[in-house]
C-alpha cells in the first residue's frame, strides 16, 4: 500500500536534489548528471569525432578565423559561468559540406566548411553561431537532456542523486549519453541560447543585428527544406521576430564592448 508513496517521494527527492538554475534566464533545470561526467563524455566523443573525419589544420585561414571569434567569446561565457574557465576549450573546423556548427559539453565547439563556404558569413555572423552554440554548452542543454534520459529510463535511486553516481549507474548513463547528444534540442532551449547567445556576441564586440541577417542568409540558402543546421531549430520565421525584440536589449552591450 506504501508503494506509490515511496514512488513520489523518491521522484520528488530526485527532482529536488538534481535541480539547478540556470545562470542567465534563471529557469530551473534537472541537472542530475555530474557536470565533469558530462565533460568527460563530451570530451571522448570530440575526440573521436576528430580522428574519425577530416579537419582544417590549425594554420589554415578558416581555422584561424574560427579560433580567433571563439576565443573573444569564451572570456564572456567565463564571465556569466565561472565554472566555464575550467573547461577543455577547443575549436575545430572539420571538412564537411553541410551548414552545421556544434558545441559540446565542456566547450568544444566544431564548425563544418559547408557553414563558411555556402553561407560566406560575416565576423558579425559568424560570431552569432558560435556563440549560440557555446550558449548550449554555458546552459548545459546537453547535460540536461542526459538528466532526463536517466530520470525517464533508468529510474536513478536517491542515494545517486544525492552522493553522485555509482559505477553501475555511470555505465546506464554512458549508453543514454550518445541519444542524448544527438537528440536535437527542444524549443525552449533553442531560445535559452539565442538569448544567451546573443548577449556572449554582444559582450565580445559582435553587432546582435547580425544575428537576423544570419538567418534570414540560411533561409535563402536552405530552399524548402533549409540546411541542417536550420532544421533542427524551430520556427525561423518566428525565430527571427524574437531575436529582432532581443536586439535592443543587447545594443547596450555591444556599445559598452566597442565604444560605439
Amino acid at each position: 500500500m506504501r508503494l506509490p508513496f515511496t514512488i513520489s517521494l523518491l521522484g520528488l527527492t530526485l527532482v529536488i536534489a538534481g535541480c539547478a538554475t540556470h545562470p542567465v534566464t534563471g529557469r530551473s533545470q534537472l541537472m542530475i548528471m555530474p557536470e565533469d561526467q558530462a565533460n568527460q563524455m563530451a570530451y571522448q566523443a570530440y575526440s573521436q569525432m576528430a580522428r574519425e573525419k577530416p579537419t582544417l589544420s590549425a594554420s589554415d585561414p578558416a581555422s584561424q578565423r574560427v579560433q580567433r571569434i571563439t576565443q573573444r567569446i569564451v572570456p564572456q561565457a567565463i564571465r556569466v559561468y565561472p565554472q566555464a574557465a575550467g573547461w577543455q576549450w577547443q575549436s575545430l573546423v572539420f571538412r564537411d559540406d553541410s551548414i552545421n556548427a556544434f558545441a559540446m559539453a565542456g566547450g568544444k565547439v566544431g564548425i563544418n566548411t559547408g557553414m563558411l563556404n555556402k553561407l560566406r558569413p560575416t565576423d558579425d555572423e559568424l560570431a552569432q553561431v558560435i556563440a549560440h552554440e557555446i550558449a548550449h554548452a554555458l546552459s548545459g542543454h546537453t547535460r540536461e537532456k542526459m538528466s532526463m534520459a536517466m530520470t525517464q529510463q533508468m529510474g536513478l535511486s536517491v542515494a545517486s542523486a544525492l552522493g553522485g553516481l555509482d559505477s553501475q549507474t555511470a555505465a546506464m548513463a554512458q549508453q543514454v549519453a550518445t541519444v542524448a547528444i544527438d537528440l536535437p534540442f527542444s524549443r525552449r532551449m533553442e531560445l535559452e541560447a539565442d538569448e544567451v547567445g546573443l548577449l556572449l556576441a554582444a559582450r565580445a564586440g559582435y553587432d546582435p543585428h547580425a544575428a537576423v541577417s544570419l538567418w534570414r542568409k540560411m533561409q535563402a540558402n536552405g530552399g524548402g527544406g533549409g540546411p541542417e543546421w536550420l532544421s533542427t531549430h524551430p520556427d525561423s520565421g518566428n525565430r527571427i521576430q524574437a531575436l529582432e525584440r532581443a536586439i535592443p536589449r543587447m545594443m547596450p552591450e555591444y556599445r559598452q564592448a566597442t565604444g560605439r
